[in-house]
């Protein structure tokens, strides 16, 4: 269970590309927080975006290192 998720791990959820999730990141659409020049999205955000269903989904991935 992440504190903090990428903008490719939570675009492959949604199926979008990393790069849609930055742009709604820059314009504030999705609320993250800059770490230098790296985007990071808090755990309250993704289950926001996500739903508990899938952010689990997504931290078991991440937790075996496999795929969806």
């Amino acid at each position: 269970m992440g504190l903090y998720y990428t903008p490719e791990e939570i675009a492959r959820i949604m199926r979008v590309s990393s790069e849609s999730v930055r742009r709604k990141l820059r314009l504030g659409k999705i609320e993250g927080v800059r770490f230098g020049r790296k985007w990071r999205i808090a755990r309250k955000e993704a289950l926001r975006l996500l739903g508990e269903e899938a952010l689990e989904a997504l931290d078991r991935e991440i937790e075996t290192g496999s795929t969806l």
